[in-house]
């Protein structure tokens, strides 16, 4: 969601504070439980002193999203999702010593221009610019030379203690890249890079469409769901739900659509977010409305 860092003029809160500084989840509405996941941190042991594996949020963490500008680390959650690459990583370390984690972006299916590594992808394996944003470009994900460079970001990413990773833009079968890819291209390419963000020790999250979510609910340890109720109604995600997965829930709208979107997410059974579309750290809280 990078390409989504158009700032748009809202007249959000400065930020979630407290339980309301989170993007929320999806819970199981059959006996109103919480997924089961992984509470503990990425290295964390289990109560048999082993490892206890990748940190996979948990149904009720607190959170904040903030991709754009300086990250307000104030915030009272125990759970950020920052593009690590533009935050000190000083600050990270911070967040580990305090307890708490942070998910990392990544568009894995896209070229930004900006990306310190954009000049060393091939000529051949840059496609078509997305509609609306000339500087970001997709990539073709079947390429040696794409599965490269992403697999060295994934080890960038661990080395600054990310914790887990949602890869963006991989519903590469459903756009106009400039490449023929397939469903089955697409498919392959996002089970490749969950395998390299497990053997990094990270947890994977998948945003994705109902095609992609359908097949690959198994491989991916949680979802992220970005703009989905004025759509679908989010239902790509029951394969997660009723997995007892943990979905991670954020609308995007500004101050005339926030009740609407608010009251929509509050009948799907959702506590949703509702953060400008920058991810600039200004969003409300469905439940400060409703």
């Amino acid at each position: 969601m990078r390409r989504a860092l158009l700032v748009v003029g809202l007249a959000l809160s400065a930020a979630c504070h407290g339980s309301e500084g989170t993007l929320v989840v999806l819970h199981d509405s059959a006996d109103g439980g919480s997924p089961s996941s992984s509470a503990g941190g990425s290295g964390s042991a289990g109560s048999s002193g082993t490892p206890a594996g990748p940190y996979v949020p948990a149904a009720d963490a607190r959170w904040f999203a903030q991709l754009d500008g300086s990250v307000d680390f104030s915030q009272n959650v125990e759970l950020f999702y920052v593009d690590a690459l533009n935050v000190d990583a000083a600050e990270l370390v911070a967040l580990h010593d305090q307890g708490k984690h942070y998910l990392c972006y990544l568009s894995a299916g896209t070229l930004e221009s900006f990306r310190d590594d954009a000049s060393e992808f091939p000529d051949s394996v840059i496609g078509n610019a997305l509609s609306g944003y000339p500087n970001e470009r997709w990539l073709d994900v079947r390429s040696d030379s794409v599965r490269s460079l992403m697999a060295r970001r994934v080890q960038a990413l661990a080395a600054l203690g990310c914790d887990g990773v949602p890869p963006s833009s991989l519903a590469v079968h459903a756009a106009d890249t400039g490449f023929d890819l397939t469903l089955t291209d697409a498919l392959d390419y996002a089970r490749w890079l969950a395998e390299r963000l497990h053997a990094a020790g990270l947890s994977a999250g998948l945003t994705g469409t109902a095609e992609l979510t359908q097949e690959l609910w198994p491989t991916f340890d949680f979802g992220l769901a970005i703009g989905c109720v004025a759509g679908s109604g989010c239902s790509e995600y029951e394969p997660f739900s009723q997995a007892r997965k943990t979905v991670l829930h954020v609308e995007l709208g500004d101050d005339k659509t926030i009740p609407g979107l608010c009251k929509s997410a509050q009948m799907l059974g959702f506590e949703a977010i509702v953060s400008d579309r920058g991810f600039t750290g200004r969003c409300v809280d469905c439940r400060d409305i409703l």
